[in-house]
């Protein structure tokens, strides 16, 4: 009885021994409980899976899944907010979730659209609180421009392309982008027809507003194929109808809506040896759009008929309003013979001689019927109100 006393003894010397040697094994189930609530009470918005504080460019939220799946660029900092369906895993299903679901204004599982804690268990973990969206770094080496094809004018009615180019900088691919592009419905009409470039992106969703348009595209899902890479893409194409005749602009902008987006891009450093994506906002510019007036060449005073004598008395008497009051609302109307100079007795001359036998040349086009001028000079139209 002694010995097996003295051997009780020893072994809970031995063990109380073992525990002042080392005094984090009682730390350990502690520690343990601490670290499972601290990440599982860190807040985060589900679906901001690149942890920036925004949900409105979510095209940037799914690249940041793609990139970790395809590229094993291990960016993602909670998988709580990356897990957007909320089923406890992080796979593909959560990316295509998030493009599929937040165009159509329907919100993603809680907490959305406000950051909280995750209100259902799962395996899943979050290191860092969602931050409060500090914008984005801007970098002008990236570039959306609006580009008319042709001119960039027209008379009333005329119907135009207008392409979206992207300016990659060398050494970088753009992997995501979104953007809104807005106009004057009053000046310009913006027609059912906005399609994507000739590269075709696995993502491309285009939403109509009473203002423009907005757009996200993500050229490729994988990140191993095609890309906006080093160079000039166009990304879109949209068609839009003159209303108005003067000059408009269609810019770059941030849509609301429906599928709100801002002006935002994310790009892949080739250089870089984590080949993960970084995002930007691109210096965007924007483009004027002038619309011609129409006229016809001679009608000084803007009748509407056939030229006669009183178009030449009224030339007359705007070039000498000391003589008389004349009308000539149009200059481009009254430069007769089309040298591009303000109306002057030449053009009056040359009136004259087409009125009167024997016949002269008719004046220059547009003539005898409404249209715009085909000579650029520096004369304008205030108001033709016979013509469109």
């Amino acid at each position: 009885m002694d010995r097996m006393t003295t051997i009780s003894r020893e072994t809970v010397f031995s063990n109380a021994r073992l525990a002042s040697g080392y005094p984090i094994l009682w730390l350990l189930p502690l520690l343990l409980v601490l670290l499972t609530s601290s990440v599982s009470a860190q807040t985060f918005i589900r679906g901001d899976a690149n942890s920036d504080g925004d949900i409105d460019f979510y095209v940037g939220d799914a690249v940041e899944i793609f990139t970790q799946l395809f590229t094993g660029c291990w960016g993602i900092a909670c998988d709580d907010a990356a897990d957007s369906n909320d089923d406890g895993n992080l796979d593909i299903s959560d990316a295509v979730n998030i493009l599929a679901q937040r165009p159509s204004g329907l919100p993603l599982p809680a907490p959305f659209p406000s950051s909280g804690i995750d209100p259902t268990a799962d395996g899943l973990g979050c290191a860092v609180s969602t931050p409060s969206f500090a914008g984005y770094t801007f970098n002008p080496a990236f570039q959306l421009d609006v580009i008319p094809v042709g001119v960039g004018s027209g008379s009333v009615g005329t119907i135009f392309t207008a392409e979206i180019q992207l300016t990659v900088p060398p050494g970088f691919g753009v992997t995501g982008i979104s953007f809104g592009v807005c106009h004057d419905p009053a000046e310009l009409d913006l027609l059912p027809s906005i399609a994507h470039g000739p590269l075709a992106p696995d993502y491309f969703q285009v939403q109509s507003h009473s203002t423009g348009f907005n757009c996200n595209s993500i050229p490729t899902f994988t990140l191993l194929g095609s890309v906006f890479g080093p160079g000039v893409h166009v990304i879109a194409e949209a068609q839009y109808q003159i209303l108005t005749s003067g000059a408009t602009t269609i810019n770059f902008c941030s849509m609301t809506g429906q599928m709100p987006v801002p002006v935002a891009l994310t790009a892949v450093d080739f250089g870089s040896m984590t080949a993960c994506s970084d995002v930007f906002a691109p210096a965007a510019v924007g483009a004027n759009i002038i619309s011609a007036p129409e006229f016809v060449r001679g009608d000084t005073n803007a009748s509407g008929g056939p030229l006669d004598l009183a178009d030449a008395i009224n030339l007359l008497c705007c070039i000498f309003p000391t003589m008389c009051t004349g009308y000539c609302p149009c200059d481009d109307a009254s430069d007769v013979n089309d040298d591009g100079n303000p109306p002057d007795i030449a053009d009056a001359i040359y009136l004259l001689n087409y009125l009167f036998p024997p016949p002269a040349p008719p004046p220059p086009a547009p003539f005898p019927s409404c249209g715009v001028d085909p000579t650029p000079d520096a004369l304008g139209c205030a108001s033709f109100p016979p013509c469109p």
